[in-house]
Parts: structure tokens; sequence; C-alpha cells
């Protein structure tokens, strides 16, 4: 009797065993358990099979790790960045989640690659088992997949650049590419509609496809069963088996603790860097991807041209056709791998090739010393920004905005729609300019009915340029155009008045444009024309290469031009330009009459007097000739050439000319009136400004260009301040291409006196003295610098005696005169004008005449090292050049 009552309470199941069999009766879990950890395995538990069960487990720590960094990240190229740099600065265990996702990621293409090999030398593909190999193969690629769009997101630099590389390649693809592109990126360029996307596809397409995959390639697996070793029959299996559980479970544990410790380890001593924010206009940043996409960098470089298409796709497309026909290809029961040549050498032979790669790749970056260097820059600037402090985000005001404009909720929405459609990647922060134009005072040169047409119907320049149409609803459209109106600037529909550099003079004259007399200071009609010409300037995007109100850029200051040319003389040349002129990027306006005289109304207004018609001047009863048009400089535009003569003030001696010729480039010096020292310092200056090429990126004489204005400089850096900035320039200086400049003193203080003198008053001209009338003593000539072009040198020359023909101009050099001739063969064989123009004057790709020659000859150097992105027909071209017609080139350029 004890002994029942003892066999009957052993018998009774435990809480947890009554809980397990409740579960168990309503879901089948017990079957399923033991049907999984039953399975049995040809030959015995082996280290080799851990590699299946150590993915899934990654993948798993992915997901949790994921969700966890999910919590905190915000897709949006205001926020993106910043919020990860929360998370790895400010988060409790953020930094370490960050570097186990970012290891994580690493580990799964490790360990998937020793998957792929150990099925492949087993030979587990055979005997039934094709389907199971296609699923894994589906879900290497979609693991890849999670690896791009990944990096993506923490829109640091080399994040933004992987994308756009990435993305440019897909472009590649033949007949859909750029469709697939524009869908991808969500429009033409890289924004918000990109991050979006992309993070949707990283955080619920493609895991949500990673899952059912799995769920397949399990499936197929336990259908098919294990294959065992290599010596196992695929089709009837003779060895012994032994189950999954408990050996071969025991022995996969201990594989993924290990990893999972590894990472973990890593994760905490060596935490994954967050680099600075992507910055869409920086173009010295070399982009690199991560290691395993490394050998498909250096293998793009060797293709060419339409050649690319082969490199990038087909062969690619080839190979990974050949993995996924394997098991119907190789179709015998053997298994053994060296008895399996073909496969095994073939899938050997690509591995090695792209590890070759990969370290082509890296010892092309440690040989190349510029390369190497930016490299390690880029490095340091990563690892400074990783351990600075954390500073949180805060949206930036526009300039010009008062604080109740700012907040104007209509303003805000409009604000928030700019930045949302991914305006500011081309237009930068608040609109201020970056790799497209800025938007500042937008609203004064369109008004906002014509503003909206715009933006919903962009023109075909804009359009060239990466400009995409916005379909925004009556409301949204209403609030951007609102928030770009908060930009600064008045109505293009209210404005009454022309600049303030018109004419100052209040007599009447001739109008500038029809001849007839010219309204008085304040006339309603004359500023109503000249606004109307205003408008005709900034649509037809004159104010492109002739800066803001004509003051000048990368092409010539139209200040003064009437002083040139009458107005009829003008409009000739509006309609029909020289063709130096058009070599230089002019093109003929096609306005009507009315239109044109509006325009040439508003040059008129700009500054000076309309030369008089009549051949000649009577100057106290002699006749100096005046030419009816000044012929402009070999390359220079109507605003270079020299002015009408003066006549010397009374008194003079007969034998000092009627008029100095004045310096073709120099601007007004601060100079005292007739102190020649003074001119010829700030000429001297001017000469060191153009030599060095400063107006390739400042604009001719400072008026600003792709660089700032340096108009005014010296009222915001004192001279010894503005000296040591032109020694050593600041960091952001240097990101946007500028170099320290080493002058001797003297030059320095030359150059500095020339910058002084942009934000000066103009002085007395050097001819004549204004007090006595007697002519001060003329400066002598300033040489020019050696390295400056004779076009390009600035000089304050000598009048020639009364009747002397002018100097001719010097001659180039037999050196440079060669490199340009070969630069122009090389520019004209390669039809790069017919996206950058006539000899790089601009077309549908930016301007590059005139920039300075080492900034161009390394750009297209980093083009040939396929270091720049977006990848284009660029870098094709430039690798079909060698460094000393890169250099013909470049110099040729800068000539222009």
């Amino acid at each position: 009797m004890p002994d029942a009552n003892l066999e009957k309470s052993q018998s009774k199941p435990t809480l947890l065993g009554r809980l397990w069999r409740w579960i168990d009766q309503r879901t089948g879990a017990d079957q399923i358990l033991r049907s999984s950890l039953d399975e049995p395995v040809p030959g015995g538990a082996r280290f080799a099979y851990v590699f299946g069960s150590a993915l899934l487990f990654i993948f798993l720590s992915q997901i949790v790790t994921g969700l966890c960094l999910a919590l905190y990240y915000v897709p949006s190229p205001l926020n993106a960045h910043s919020s990860v740099a929360y998370i790895v600065k400010e988060v409790a265990a953020g930094s370490f989640l960050r570097s186990l996702h970012s290891y994580g990621s690493t580990a799964m293409l490790v360990v998937l690659l020793l998957h792929f090999l150990q099925t492949l030398l087993y030979g587990s593909y055979k005997g039934k088992r094709e389907l199971l190999w296609i699923a894994g193969g589906t879900l290497a690629l979609l693991v890849m997949a999670m690896a791009f769009t990944g990096y993506f997101l923490s829109w640091d630099q080399s994040g933004y650049s992987a994308g756009g590389v990435g993305t440019n390649i897909i472009g590649e693809v033949p007949f859909i590419g750029n469709r697939l592109r524009l869908l991808l990126q969500g429009g033409a360029v890289l924004g918000a509609l990109t991050l979006s996307r992309f993070y949707v596809l990283h955080v619920l397409i493609i895991p949500g496809v990673i899952f059912s995959g799995i769920a397949i390639h399990l499936f197929l697996f336990r259908k098919a069963g294990a294959a065992g070793p290599a010596t196992e029959d695929p089709v009837k299996p003779h060895l012994p088996t032994e189950t999954f559980y408990p050996r071969q479970v025991l022995i996969d544990m201990t594989f993924v603790l290990v990893v999972m410790g590894v990472l973990g380890m890593l994760a905490h001593f060596v935490p994954v860097l967050l680099g600075p924010e992507a910055d869409p206009a920086n173009t010295r940043f070399i982009p690199r991807p991560e290691w395993y996409f490394l050998p498909m960098f250096q293998w793009l470089k060797y293709w060419k041209g339409w050649s690319t298409v082969i490199g990038a796709f087909v062969i690619p497309a080839i190979l990974i056709g050949l993995v996924f026909l394997l098991p119907f290809m190789d179709r015998g029961l053997e298994r053994r791998p060296w008895r399996r040549p073909i496969p095994v050498g073939g899938v050997l032979i690509v591995l090695v090739g792209l590890l070759w790669l990969g370290m082509a790749s890296r010892l092309e970056d440690s040989r190349d010393t510029t390369v190497a260097a930016q490299l390690a820059e880029q490095d340091q600037q990563e690892h400074a920004y990783f351990y600075s402090a954390f500073k949180p985000y805060s949206a930036p005001s526009p300039s010009g905005v008062s604080a109740s404009t700012s907040e104007d909720p209509t303003v805000a929405q409009g604000k928030g729609i700019f930045d949302s459609h991914g305006c500011s990647g081309c237009h930068g922060e608040s609109g201020g300019g970056a790799i497209g134009p800025s938007l500042k005072h937008i609203i004064g040169q369109y008004p906002p009915a014509q503003l909206t047409a715009l933006l919903q119907a962009p023109r075909a320049n804009m359009k060239a340029a990466g400009m995409v149409p916005l379909t925004l609803d009556p409301g949204q459209m209403t609030a951007l155009v609102s928030y770009l109106s908060s930009l600064g600037g008045t109505s293009a529909a209210s404005a009454a008045a022309p600049p303030a550099s018109g004419p100052s003079s209040p007599e009447a004259g001739p109008d500038v444009a029809a001849g007839t007399p010219k309204a008085k200071a304040g006339s309603s009609s004359g500023n109503a024309t000249a606004a109307a010409g205003k408008a005709i300037f900034d649509s037809n995007r004159c104010s492109g290469c002739h800066g803001q109100s004509g003051g000048g850029g990368v092409g010539p200051s139209l200040t003064h031009i009437t002083t040139q040319y009458p107005p009829a003389q003008l409009t000739a040349l509006l309609k029909a330009p020289r063709a130096k002129m058009k070599a230089a990027g002019m093109v003929p306006l096609t306005l009507n009459a009315d239109d044109m005289k509006a325009l040439v109304s508003y040059l008129a207004s700009l500054g000076g007097t309309a030369p008089p018609s009549a051949e000649a001047v009577t100057v106290r009863g002699s006749s100096l000739p005046v030419p009816s048009e000044a012929e402009p400089d070999g390359k220079a535009e109507p605003s270079k050439a020299a002015s009408a003569a003066v006549p010397p003030a009374s008194g003079s001696s007969s034998n000092v000319p009627a008029q100095a010729e004045p310096d073709a480039t120099a601007e007004p010096s601060k100079a005292k009136a007739g102190s020649s020292v003074g001119n010829a310092t700030i000429a001297e200056g001017k000469t060191i400004f153009d030599s060095n090429r400063c107006s390739g990126c400042h604009g001719q004489s400072g008026g600003g260009g792709v660089g700032p204005s340096l108009t005014h400089i010296i009222t915001q850096y004192p001279s010894a301040q503005l000296t040591a900035l032109l020694k050593a320039p600041r960091a952001n200086m240097k990101a946007a291409g500028m170099v320290p400049l080493t002058l001797s003193a003297a030059d320095m203080t030359a150059l500095v006196s020339y910058l002084a003198s942009l934000g000066g008053t103009a002085v007395a001209p050097v001819a004549a003295s204004p007090a006595s009338g007697s002519p001060s003593p003329a400066p002598a000539k300033v040489e020019p610098d050696a390295k400056a072009e004779p076009s390009k040198a600035a000089s304050v020359a000598v009048p020639p005696a009364s009747g002397s023909s002018s100097p001719a101009p010097a001659e180039r050099d037999a050196t440079t005169g060669s490199s340009k001739l070969n630069g122009e063969a090389i520019f004209k064989a390669h039809k790069c004008d017919s996206c950058h123009g006539t000899n790089g004057a601009g077309g549908t790709a930016p301007r590059i005449a005139g920039q300075n020659s080492s900034y161009l000859a390394n750009q297209l150097m980093r083009f040939r090292a396929g270091d720049r992105a977006p990848a284009s027909e660029m870098t094709s071209i430039a690798k079909q050049l060698d460094r000393e017609q890169i250099r013909a080139a470049a110099a040729f350029l800068a000539s222009q």
C-alpha cells in the first residue's frame, strides 16, 4: 500500500507540466519541438554544420538591436544624423548597441560566406536540393541589400557618398536603370525621399522578405533532410545517423556564444565611429565603401564609357546566374571536392579575384599621397566628431527674417515642405545655396505667381541642373512660396526703384533705350522700365555669370556698361554677341522690342553715362577721336574695354595725354588722390589676386562667384587677422577649396591692400591732379607675377604719348602656349564642350573655365581614380587621360 501511494504521488504532474500539456494540446508544440530536435544527421554531429544556426541567431540579434535603435532614429535629412549622434553620445549603452548592430552586419556576411563555402565543398546542393540552394542564394542577396541600405541611414558623409555611388551604379542598368534610380532616390538627387525609402526598405520590407525566405529555407531543409558529410550518398544515405539534439545543439550554441562574445567585445572596446553630417556640397570628400563592397568598387575602375554596363551588370549577372544554376549543371552523385574541380575551382578563382581587388584598392590609396592624406584627414575628422560633445539640432533662422515672420505658421509649414522634399540637398540649409543656386531674395526676382509656376514646371535649364517639378496642393504651394519669400528681398511685383547704383545725375539726358529724353530722377516711368528690365535680367539667368545686379561673377561686371556702348549698339550686342562673347558662354537674347528696351534701360541704370554718338569730342578747339566701339580684350566682355577719353583739366601741359589709360582690372583704391604709391600697391595686390586665380572662386574683382564675395571684407577682419586667415585658412574654408597662400611679406601686404580697397571709396584718377590741374606722376607699370597669364595680370600702364598706338598685349610664353594648345585639343577631342559649353564656359554642366589649374587637375585625377561620387561619364573620360594630358587640359581651362 505505501508503495502504491508513492508511485501515485510520483506520477502526478507538476504545475509546469500541466501548463505545458495545456499548450501542447492546443498548438502541438511538443510534436514540433521533437520533430526539430530529433532531426537525423547522417554521420553524426560536426563543427562544419554550425554556420546555418549561427546565421539565424545573428539575424535575430540584428532584429533586436535594430528595434532598439529605431526607438530614437528620425528618418529625415534634418534630424537623421543628429538622432544617431544622440544615440551614440547620450543614450545609455547607445554606442554599444549601434556598434553591435554594425559589427553584426559584418559578422552576418562573414558567416554567410563560410556557410556558402561549406555547402559548396560538401556538395550539399545535390540530391533534390535545388530549391533549397536557390532559396539560400536569394537570402544572401537580401543580406547584401540590408547592409547597403543600413549604411546610408547614418546620414554622415561616408554613408551619404556610398548611397550616391550605389544609386548611380543602379542607374547604369540597361533600359530601366534610370527609372530604378529615380524610384530608389525618389527624385533626381539624394534627399528626404531617398532617406525615407531606404529606411522603409531596411526596417520593414527587406526584413519581412528575409523572414519569409528563412521559413521557406527551413521548410525545404526539413523536406530534403540533412545532406551529411561529403562521402555520403546524396540520394540514398547509408551512414549511421545521430539526432540533432543534444550534441549538434551544444556545438551550435557554443559557436554562437563565441561569435556573440567577440561581437560584444568589439562593440565595447572598438566602437563604430560616426562622422560629421553629410554635406552635399563637399567635393573634397573621397568616398570609400565598406570592405565587402570594396572589390566591386575597384572592379568598376577598369571599365570605361559604355563598357561600364558590361563590368557593372553583365559579368556580375552571369556569375550570379551560374551560382544559382550550379545544382542543375553539377548533377553527378560525386560530392567530394577534389572530384569536382570545375565548380569548386571556378568559385575559388572568383573569391581569390575579389580578395585581390580589395587589396589592390587599398594599395592604390596608400600609394597616392594626395588620396592617402585626404583619407587620413577624413578619419581624423570622423574621430574628432565622434568624441566631441553632443550638440542637439536647432533649426536655423533664415537671415533677414524677423521674429514675427519666423513665427508665422504658414512660413513654418513651408519650411517643413522645403526640408521634406530634399530642397536643401541642392540649395543648401535654409536656401543659402550649395550645389544649386541660393534662394535668398528669390522673391525679388519672381513674383509669387511666377515663382509658383516655376516650381510646378521648371525651365529646361533648371531640369538639366536636377530640378524636378513639385506636385503640391494649393495650400502647400502657398506655404512653400511664403517660406521662400521670407528668405529676404522685396516682391518683384512691387519693385518700383532701380538699384542704388543707378545714375546719380538728376539732369535729363537721352533715353538709354530709345533715344528719347530720359525721365527725371524719381520718374515712375523710368523706374518701372528699369524694374521690368531687372526681372528680365534675372529670369534669363544673367546673374549666373554677371553676378547679382550685374556686379560681376564668373563673367564680367556690367556696371557702367553704357559708358562703352550706346543703347543701339548694346541692343545689337545682346541680340548677336561676338564670337569672343559666345566662347565665354554668352547666348543671343531673343526678346521682343519692349523687353529689350527694358533690359537695356536696367543695364543703363547700373551706372555711368551713355557715350556721345558723335565721332569726335571738341576740346578747346581741337578734335579728339572717340571710337564708336571700344573693342574688348581678347577674352573679356565689353565691361573691360577702355572708357571714352576725358579732356585734361584747364591749364594742363600740352604734352600730357588727354586721358590716362585705366588699369584693365584694378578696382578703385583707398589711396588718396594723386598717391601713385598707394595705387601701385593696390594694383600689385590685384596682380597677385589674379595670378593666384582667386577670381576662379571669388569672382572678377572679388565680387563673388562660386565662393563668397570679398567686398567689404576689411570691415569683417582687420588687416592682421585677414593676413593670418590667408596664410592659414580655417577648416571650413579649406573644405570649400581655399588653400594657404605662401607669399612674401611685401606681396601679402599688397594683396591685403587690394582686398581692403574692395570696400573703399573710389579715388580720383591718377592722370590729373584735382587741385591744380597739373598732372600727377603716373605710376610705373607693375609687372605681372611670373605665374600670371598675360590676359589676367593687372597692370597700371604709363599712358602712351598722344597719337601713339596702344601697346600690344604681352606674348604668351612657349610652354604655356603649348600647354593651352594641347589642352584645347584634348578638351574638344573628348567632346567636353557638349556638356560644359564652349571652352568650358558652362552649359548643361557647370562652368569650369577660369578656375585654378591645380584645382581642376586634382578634380580630374579624382575622377580618374574613381573617387568622385556620383560616378558619371566624367569618370570614364578622365580614365582615358594620363597625368600630362590632365595637366594640359586643366591649364587650357584655367586660361579661359
